[in-house]
């Protein structure tokens, strides 16, 4: 085998490689829903796989919560951040406004993950939708996510 050849062939396994590895940790995508999500690297949340297998509790317990996540929703930043542990925050001025903040790693129950996910998603179609910032819609979302979470 050419020289040339071995080190293409390299080349191309070590792209696939790389490309396989940033998928897995960096990104969310349910092509059946055209559903994107990049998520942000977290010295907490070392393989985003919280935040993944969060997202897939929320498309199979609150389908309709899920479609709005995939509608408004582009980045899930997985650090600590305004909401602490175990929660989550959205703040509207940050660019893009498409983010939203979560922190749930050390909880390890995918049903929380979900419904922080849900509640700071309902912050960003507020914010969409130009209207008021309410916690109290956010919560009682949330607080639905959680139960259909448990339930299913």
């Amino acid at each position: 085998m050419p020289k040339a050849l071995k080190k293409s062939i390299k080349i191309f396994l070590f792209l696939l490689l790389t490309g396989a590895l940033m998928y897995r940790f960096f990104f969310y995508y349910d092509p059946d829903n055209q559903c994107l999500i990049r998520l942000k690297p977290s010295l907490t949340e070392w393989s985003n796989g919280n935040v993944k297998e969060g997202i897939k509790v929320l498309k199979y317990a609150v389908p309709d919560e899920y479609e709005k996540l995939c509608a408004y929703v582009d980045k899930i930043n997985p650090n600590y951040s305004c909401g602490g542990l175990g929660g989550g925050c959205y703040i509207s001025g940050k660019a893009p406004t498409r983010e939203i903040d979560i922190s749930t790693a050390y909880d390890g129950f995918l049903g929380w993950t979900a419904a922080v996910i849900a509640h700071e998603t309902c912050h960003a179609v507020q914010h969409e939708e130009g209207r008021p910032f309410n916690e109290t819609e956010c919560y009682g979302i949330g607080n639905y996510v959680l139960y259909s979470a448990v339930v299913y």
